[in-house]
């Protein structure tokens, strides 16, 4: 039996390297996937990657910094594939700027992407699982939320925020049958992370074993969305701590 059979999930930042590579893993192990992006061309590939390998799935652009965005997506999500079992929030941005060049603007930008679209999906998404009982929400997070990263003062305050969130909202959701976890995968392989590197700098770190590629992880992202991890619930499942 497939982990994820007959479930629905709703994925932002479908349009990604993790997001298509989750995606398509996803679709396979039996889910029916929203993939959700600003760019519309790009959730439309990933949707399209999912049903050339058998999986169902549909395209939604959204803003996901917008409250509305996530009603409608949750609302296309079902009324196409059934009520909501699994949000994978994926969405975000990681520019790398030292702290004292840093623009008040860009700083506004990488929260309220990668931490208050979290906090949007996550409250619309638990406000549908409530009555059912049922229900996961899953979020990357990242272990530069707590060793910090040079020129990502941002990124690493949004992706410990993730982190804090989850742990809080999880004890509000003790003993309701819905479940709240967030992941981080290392230094994956992905257009985002290239961002601002060279290529020798690409290479070397490749070369030497500090990048993950991005399906490395993706079944521990399966496990998460399935039932074998209903023992988990506030938990933070990171590999890169110690990088």
């Amino acid at each position: 039996m497939r982990l994820l059979e007959g479930k629905t999930v709703a994925m932002t930042g479908g349009g990604g390297g993790l997001g298509r590579c989750y995606g398509v893993v996803m679709a396979k192990a039996g889910a029916a996937v929203a993939v959700c992006d600003i760019n519309l061309e790009a959730a439309r590939a990933t949707a399209d990657t999912i049903a050339q390998a058998g999986g169902r799935a549909i395209a939604v652009q959204a803003d996901v910094t917008k409250a509305a965005a996530f009603e409608e997506l949750f609302d296309r999500t079902e009324a196409e594939f059934g009520p909501l079992d699994v949000l994978l929030n994926i969405a975000g941005i990681f520019p790398r700027v030292p702290l004292v060049e840093m623009s008040e603007e860009t700083w506004d930008a990488v929260i309220t992407l990668n931490l208050k679209s979290v906090f949007l999906g996550s409250r619309a998404a638990i406000r549908r699982m409530l009555p059912r009982k049922r229900g996961v929400v899953i979020s990357t997070a990242s272990g530069t939320g707590i060793r910090g990263q040079p020129k990502g003062s941002a990124y690493s305050a949004s992706k410990a925020g993730i982190i804090g969130f989850t742990r809080a909202v999880s004890l509000e959701l003790k003993d309701t049958g819905v479940r709240i976890n967030c992941f981080g995968p290392g230094a994956t392989d992905t257009p985002l992370w290239r961002v601002g590197k060279s290529e020798d700098e690409i290479q070397r770190l490749l070369a030497a074993g500090f990048v993950y590629q991005p399906d490395d992880f993706s079944n521990v992202v399966v496990f998460l969305a399935s039932d074998l991890s209903a023992p988990l619930n506030g938990e933070f499942i990171s590999r890169d701590l110690h990088r």
